[in-house]
């Protein structure tokens, strides 16, 4: 269970650096590129569940974001990852 609690987290990150590339405030290629990589993994690693499928869209979204796409998406795939984190917190005893 740890291990899913940490993947979480992983994603809430992942979920702030999105917020922060869509303001443009500071965020490295490369990391955002990670990042993206991660969440399209897990979800091919995880495939099956709708929530697998909205990682991988929020990873080609991340990419997107990336190199110049501004849509109030963001925002959307934020509460996506916060409410990832937050069922992951309350599962997981």
């Amino acid at each position: 269970m740890a291990f899913f609690l940490f993947l979480s987290f992983i994603d809430l990150l992942i979920g702030v650096m999105m917020l922060l590339a869509h303001f443009d405030v500071g965020v490295s290629w490369r990391l955002a590129i990670g990042g993206s990589f991660f969440l399209i993994g897990k979800s091919i690693l995880f495939r099956g569940s709708f929530l697998s499928v909205l990682d991988f869209i929020a990873g080609i979204y991340l990419l997107l974001v990336m190199i110049g796409l501004k849509t109030p998406l963001v925002f959307l795939f934020f509460g996506l990852m916060i409410y990832k984190f937050i069922v992951s917190l309350l599962m997981r005893g």
